[in-house]
């Protein structure tokens, strides 16, 4: 789902008591949060939804394909994020396989 569309259904919810623009708003301070906190390094746990969380890759060595020259990729930070089992379970009660 594009944000465009988030933003759609979102706004059918909540009818003219917000506009199109106010949700994007809301949104947009909603990421950027969850962005901050998280380069705090810390976590954002959501009750009944999820947690967004940084963890630590070690570097690792790689080799270039066309070339075959070898390199050192550094440590990095990736986001990762946990489904709460209130979430799971919502999920797979809603959605059958087919």
């Amino acid at each position: 789902m594009r944000r465009e569309v988030l933003v759609e259904k979102i706004a059918e919810k909540f009818g003219p008591a917000f506009t199109k623009s106010d949700i994007e708003k809301l949104i947009d301070a909603f990421l950027d949060t969850i962005l901050e906190i998280l380069i705090k390094n810390k976590r954002v746990e959501l009750r009944k939804f999820g947690t967004f969380e940084l963890r630590r890759r070690p570097g690792r060595s790689a080799n270039a394909p066309k070339t075959g020259k070898s390199y050192t990729l550094p440590d990095r930070y990736v986001p990762f994020f946990r489904a709460s089992k209130i979430f799971k379970n919502e999920i797979h009660n809603r959605v059958k396989p087919e």
